[in-house]
């Protein structure tokens, strides 16, 4: 029987992961389904890594769930005022506050993973301090991800992410 918890990396292995919270999915992952619309991996510069982008976690029918946020408020306000003149009821993307600073959560762009393609937690205040968002915002998140994968499952595309091809390729 096939488990998406199966060969977890080191990070996976030494901590449980936690709804709510923040992760950063590997290179390999991005390479591997680069194909499948999703966000890749910021390149490395002269500044080092820039750990980009990072997604908030859910976990749900077996997988793990990665909504990719980004701090690009005004192009995703203008996207989601567009989306919703022509879907009123438009799920994929979400705003709310993540350290203190409004983000977009792109669950347009959410994607399904197994526990070796993810890389680390993210930390603030060298690396003491998990983020999390509020438990609020987190319910709210979770329904509309759980309502995106049903939907997704009974064939109504809601993503960017060609979360169907995802699954049979994990």
């Amino acid at each position: 029987i096939f488990s998406p918890h199966e060969n977890a990396g080191d990070f996976c292995q030494e901590k449980k992961m936690k709804s709510g919270y923040f992760y950063f999915l590997s290179d390999k992952y991005c390479e591997q389904f680069a194909d499948c619309g999703i966000m890749g991996n910021k390149e490395s510069d002269q500044n080092g890594e820039h750990g980009r982008p990072c997604f908030y976690y859910y976990e749900y029918d077996g997988f793990y769930w990665f909504i990719p946020i980004s701090s690009r408020i005004t192009k995703y306000k203008s996207i989601y005022s567009q989306k919703i003149l022509r879907y009123p009821n438009y799920d994929g993307i979400r705003f709310g506050y993540v350290n203190g600073k409004e983000s977009a959560f792109l669950i347009q762009n959410m994607c399904p993973a197994i526990l070796k393609y993810i890389d680390k937690q993210y930390f603030i205040e060298r690396g003491t301090v998990p983020v999390k968002v509020n438990d609020d915002l987190s319910k709210e998140l979770n329904k509309l991800a759980e309502k995106v994968i049903k939907l997704n499952k009974k064939g109504i595309k809601i993503t960017i992410t060609n979360i169907k091809e995802i699954i049979k390729r994990l």
